[in-house]
């Protein structure tokens, strides 16, 4: 059994946790990489990580350095563009970790993700939005889905694909599913020796109150996300 309770962590691990801003983690005393998606309890799981690892392991810093304030580009898309030059971002592809770590440490280490049913998805990814933005009385996730205007101009569609396959193939050596997330980290945390109790905190969960993602869809927008995301929904065997 694994275990992360804040109050348990160092004060620096802590401070050091917060100022990244959710890392994405590889671990080199583990040998573990943490191909981290959207949507899939990164962020808590993360946090559960920083507190295993050691501080020499590579952690993907997302803090705003110094000269992002003279950049006319967000330094994160400068990671998502440019990580040989300026680090892995935090939702990196597994393309691009294997680009900076190379391929024998790549290939050699276990690699897990965390993936979750690209309808839930959906629906979890526009009430963050709407909520974040106090928009929760305007939300109708059918009729937004359906606007054209609306998946032109807000960020709509996901690619946790790219996060754990390369070249269409999943090259992750665990691909859990987020309703099984418990028993899949358990599994996979045996495996590279990690210990304890596995207690993560909901960072970030609440968004909407009910858990029927279901009764926001129509056809047309159920049949719409299975065109998007295609091919984890055929690799891992999803349903509406």
């Amino acid at each position: 059994m694994l275990s992360y309770r804040a109050d348990r962590l160092q004060p620096l691990r802590v401070h050091a946790f917060l100022t990244r801003k959710s890392p994405m983690i590889i671990s080199h005393k583990y040998k573990f990489i943490f191909l981290r998606t959207e949507k899939t309890a990164g962020t808590s799981l993360t946090a559960a990580l920083a507190a295993m690892v050691d501080p020499g392991d590579m952690v993907a810093d997302m803090s705003r350095p110094g000269w992002a304030k003279f950049s006319p580009v967000h330094h994160g898309a400068l990671k998502r563009k440019l990580p040989r030059t300026f680090g892995l971002h935090v939702h990196a592809t597994a393309a691009q970790a294997k680009a900076v770590i190379g391929a024998a440490r790549f290939n050699s280490y276990f690699k897990f993700a965390v993936e979750r049913n690209p309808w839930d998805r959906q629906v979890s990814l526009y009430f963050q939005r709407k909520n974040k933005r106090g928009q929760a009385d305007d939300a109708d996730f059918d009729r937004d889905m359906k606007s054209l205007l609306f998946r032109s101009t807000e960020y709509v569609r996901l690619n946790n694909w790219s996060i754990y396959a390369i070249n269409n193939e999943i090259v992750a050596d665990e691909v859990i599913r987020y309703e099984n997330l418990t028993a899949g980290l358990e599994k996979t945390f045996a495996h590279v020796g990690l210990k304890g109790v596995l207690n993560m905190p909901s960072l970030r969960s609440g968004y909407r109150n009910e858990e029927d993602y279901r009764r926001h869809y129509s056809g047309a927008t159920r049949d719409r996300v299975a065109r998007w995301y295609k091919r984890e929904i055929d690799a891992l065997g999803f349903g509406f």
